[in-house]
């Protein structure tokens, strides 16, 4: 029976000590790669909108002649007559 008791508390020291290992090599981790993933994070997020910026800008190549149509995606909304009536609903306190 003691040597079950002794062996109980082995065993929690021996997880106590793998928990501490793990939270200190995640802090580390975090402390001296964690700077370093964010940067890359911001910089790559940085050139995606940069690239986006300046395919926004560049003027659009197009020869003499040439007709181009420029359509919005915009819908107007269609009632029919048997859709219902519409309420407009306002908030009373």
């Amino acid at each position: 029976m003691v040597l079950f008791v002794i062996l109980n508390i082995v065993s929690f020291f021996d997880l106590l000590f793998i928990l501490l290992i793990v939270y200190y090599g995640f802090k580390f981790f975090l402390r001296y790669f964690g700077p370093r993933v964010v940067e890359k994070a911001a910089d790559k997020i940085y050139r995606d909108l940069k690239a986006q910026e300046d395919a926004r800008r560049r003027p659009e190549t197009s020869s003499p002649g040439k007709i181009t149509v420029e359509r919005t995606d915009r819908k107007e909304k269609i009632f029919r007559k048997n859709d219902g009536e519409y309420v407009d609903f306002e908030e009373v306190k």
